[in-house]
């Protein structure tokens, strides 16, 4: 019977402590959320994608197309290859979520843990098809909005428990 205490006095220290979580912090508001999300809203058109490591990744084309209604912002690139790769970023009452639908064969799906006047940061929440938790998978995104024309974004890889060099796009508004 001395179990029960115990079991009860975790699980209080779990509630009570969010550091315990497992789920990103988020450090923004209900009304932010909706700014962030009317910025991804504005990008629809095409963007001439420049990679910062033009070694790792070749420039491209990017594409965003608001979907649904206007509840979705989907972002393509390297469209038309066997590396395409598709984003979805949506409001879920007021939080800002996004799934990535990786060349890697997963779907990391994220959750903006910082927003602020010219940039909104996702970490990942939870990975789908993603069997080896050693494997790769996108774990963080940054998008920084430069001007209505210029925008920016970071993405960073983990494989291993290890964080990989972030690879950065600087996109101009080409339509």
């Amino acid at each position: 019977m001395k179990l029960l205490p115990v079991s009860i006095l975790f699980l209080t220290a779990l509630i009570v402590n969010p550091g315990c979580s497992t789920t990103p912090r988020i450090s923004y508001s209900p009304e932010s959320a909706a700014e962030a999300f009317s910025r991804f809203r504005a990008l629809d058109g095409d963007w001439e994608s420049t990679p910062a490591s033009p070694e790792t990744m070749p420039p491209s084309t990017v594409t965003y197309h608001t979907i649904a209604n206007g509840s979705a912002v989907v972002e393509t690139i390297f469209k038309d290859t066997p590396h395409e790769m598709t984003t979805v970023i949506f409001l879920d009452g007021d939080q800002l979520l996004m799934t990535h639908y990786c060349a890697a064969r997963n779907q990391p799906h994220m959750k903006a843990s910082e927003i602020t006047n010219g940039s909104v940061y996702f970490v990942t929440d939870h990975v789908t098809n993603h069997g080896d938790p050693n494997d790769l998978y996108m774990g963080e995104a940054e998008w920084i909005f430069t001007d209505e024309n210029h925008i920016s974004t970071h993405w960073r890889s983990f494989q291993d428990g290890e964080s990989g060099d972030p690879l950065i796009f600087n996109m101009t508004r080409i339509d």
